[in-house]
């Protein structure tokens, strides 16, 4: 029997299409052949991994590539009508849902029209080639890190005690998480069970869950009485991350019982006052798949990405779950030329009054990720060049940019401005408004070799003043924003803190850098003349040039001198991981105790290198378990309180703390969801 893509191609080849010249596996192999990526290493924890990673590589190319084919153009020559933003961005509008119909089916037209019979030989091509699981490791090593703008704050309720609350970037605006406390009890969700948000009485002790949230029926039943696994029911809806605000559960799902409509992201806000009486208020549904979300004050606003797979479903909707309604169209836009019948759809919901309309526009186009204040929403998204076929996440090809589109959230979700910069943007934490400017730093490339930028954006996301085409052959891993300072970490082979003056937004400049060896995810501040680092530690691998990620890295620099930034301390923890060093939400900070709790789990790999075979020999002395590191900064070293260990598991998730106890959720061997506390040392 063939595989998928045998069967795929043989479709595509026997079609009697012919693929455009720049579309075929010789013009994209040409392309490749001018610039080879860089080697770079594998986490040797991750080297069984490095099949999947190329694979997701490789399903990258082909939809870049295929994107870089279609388009059609809407342009004034049709005299349709336009909103246009400052940014140089004219957004086509429409006023009936025939005209949104009709550019959705041209788009699907003109992209049956390619070929894909060479892209999918070339896809194959690259799972094959020598050089995809190095590029591709580059790939993973870029997703999901980086800084944060706030830390974690301490919350008081008046039924509970003081415990952590999510860390997040920006003051006044709440992130989703998989886990939070209310000083009673504590929320997380299952991860082997993303259907069940498991509930914790927060007392000392090896816990069981008191409660389970089953948010695919909407009913809560004691561990007991759990309902047996169900197929349709466990995969109905699934949750990515929830909010916790007054009485209220607000949990962000995955609709996948969805027919002709599509996918759907639903918010299902709960009443868990009394946490034996769980009860479903209300709900909001858009059309998509969930991307991202921010909570202000009641409301949420969200951001899912539609693709219609329906005839009968072309137009995004969004509502109540039972019976959403269509956007209406003179809250639909599209791009001049887009690319994809994709839509990006953005709504706001007021979680305390369900009779309060929900706002919501869409927009023919994708998004990468957000960045949210308290007044703008921006939405960004890479753009590749077309024709190009050399396409890698985290690998910026000449000619890359970013697109930022920006909402106005105190007037109706109205567009406001747009810009297109050079480079893609790492994460959300590489973006900071102040004073009504965007700072954003992005890496890009010149003659296939990786630099990086900073700019400055006024109001309208013009450009007022750029430092551009620092740090050659390193890329952007962490970026954090303090006052009228960037702090900006990248890495090759060490970790370079660029300490770059904003204080003149036309004439931004670097005052200074230093090195130490791995590299930070985050940056946190201790205090106005000092840095904390976390992320991950290096080392060289044995009988090659290249280095590996062996573990988790705490670095102290001191920035006082912003021309003479010096590293205070580090501590290496080898042969370790954390979700930390890619999630900020990962970090726990107590200011009562003023210290840190994050998960750390070890695991020991027993293998030898034979070099007569070239062979790796594994032995029988593994050792692998999970748990917590406790750690503060005093006078200027990084001191470890305590290591706490979980006594069922390898991989501990996340950690939270009330009063005087920490806790940490984490699986069995067996697979059950499990919270672990013990009091502070």
């Amino acid at each position: 029997m063939k595989n998928d893509f045998d069967f795929i191609k043989d479709k595509f080849e026997n079609s009697g299409v012919n693929a455009p010249e720049d579309m075929s596996a010789s013009y994209a192999l040409d392309q490749i052949a001018e610039v080879q990526p860089k080697p770079t290493a594998v986490p040797k924890k991750s080297k069984k991994k490095i099949a999947a990673i190329a694979a997701a590589a490789a399903s990258f190319v082909l939809v870049a590539a295929i994107g870089a084919a279609v388009g059609v153009n809407l342009g004034r020559k049709n005299h349709v009508s336009t909103l246009d933003l400052p940014g140089g961005l004219s957004l086509r509008t429409f006023s009936d849902r025939s005209e949104v119909e009709k550019v959705v089916k041209d788009i699907q037209k003109e992209r049956n029209k390619v070929s894909f019979g060479d892209v999918l030989e070339y896809g194959a091509e690259m799972l094959n080639g020598s050089y995809a699981a190095a590029d591709s490791a580059k790939s993973a090593d870029a997703a999901g890190s980086g800084s944060a703008d706030t830390g974690s704050s301490t919350m008081t309720s008046s039924a509970g005690e003081a415990h952590s609350d999510t860390y997040i970037q920006v003051d006044g605006v709440d992130e989703a998480d998989i886990i939070k406390t209310d000083g009673r009890y504590i929320y997380a969700v299952d991860a082997y069970d993303s259907s069940h948000i498991k509930i914790f009485a927060a007392v000392e002790g090896d816990n069981a869950p008191i409660a389970d949230l089953n948010v695919s029926d909407s009913t809560v039943a004691t561990p007991d009485e759990a309902r047996d696994f169900d197929y349709y029911g466990y995969y109905l809806f699934n949750i990515n991350d929830f909010y916790l605000h007054d009485d209220r559960l607000i949990v962000m799902c995955n609709d996948n019982n969805f027919g002709d409509s599509g996918y759907k992201t639903v918010a299902k806000v709960y009443d868990i006052s009394d946490i034996n009486n769980i009860t479903l208020l209300g709900d909001n549904a858009q059309s998509g798949s969930y991307t991202a979300s921010r909570m202000i004050g009641d409301t949420v606003y969200t951001v899912s990405s539609y693709y219609p797979n329906s005839e009968k479903h072309i137009l995004p909707v969004c509502g109540n779950a039972e019976n959403p309604a269509e956007i209406p169209c003179d809250c639909i836009y599209s791009y001049q030329e887009p690319q994809s019948e994709n839509f990006l759809v953005v709504s706001a919901f007021n979680t305390a009054d369900f009779t309060a309309r929900t706002e919501s526009k869409a927009i023919l186009g994708a998004a990468q990720d957000i960045y949210c204040n308290q007044n703008h929403l921006y939405i960004f998204g890479t753009q590749y060049a077309n024709g190009d076929a050399r396409y890698y996440w985290g690998y910026a090809d000449d000619g890359t940019t970013s697109q930022i589109l920006k909402l106005d959230l105190t007037d109706d979700l109205s567009f406001t401005a747009y810009a297109q910069i050079e480079g893609y943007i790492h994460d959300q934490y590489a973006l900071d408004e102040k004073d009504g400017n965007l700072r954003v730093a992005t890496t890009s490339s010149k003659n296939g070799h990786d630099v990086n930028n900073l700019f400055v954006l006024d109001e309208n996301l013009g450009v007022l003043g750029s430092v551009n085409g620092f740090a050659l052959n390193e890329s952007i891993k962490a970026v954090r924003y303090i006052g009228d300072t960037a702090y900006v970490i990248t890495y090759e082979r060490t970790d370079p803190l660029f300490v770059i003056d904003l204080s003149t937004p036309t004439a931004p400049k670097i005052m200074g850098e230093v090195k130490i060896t791995g590299f930070s995810t985050m940056l946190v501040p201790i205090d106005e003349n000092t840095l904390l680092g976390v992320g991950l530690h290096t080392e060289e691998e044995d009988y090659t040039d290249l280095e590996v990620q062996e573990g988790v890295k705490l670095a102290l620099f001191d920035v006082s001198d912003p021309a003479n930034p010096q590293v205070l301390d580090s501590k290496s923890y080898v042969d370790c991981f954390s979700a930390v060093t890619y999630n900020p939400r990962a970090l726990v900070y107590n200011p009562d105790r003023d210290d840190y709790v994050i998960p750390l789990n070890y695991y020991h790999y027993d293998y030898t290198y034979n070099s007569e075979t070239d062979e790796y020999v594994w032995g029988e002395n593994e050792e692998q378990y999970g748990g917590m590191l406790n750690f503060a900064v005093r006078d200027g070293k990084l001191v470890e309180i305590d290591r706490y260990r979980a006594g069922y598991t390898f991989d501990v998730e996340r950690c939270v703390y009330v009063g005087s106890n920490v806790y940490m959720t984490h699986h069995t061997a067996g697979g059950g969801f499990r919270l672990d506390s013990t009091p502070y040392r």
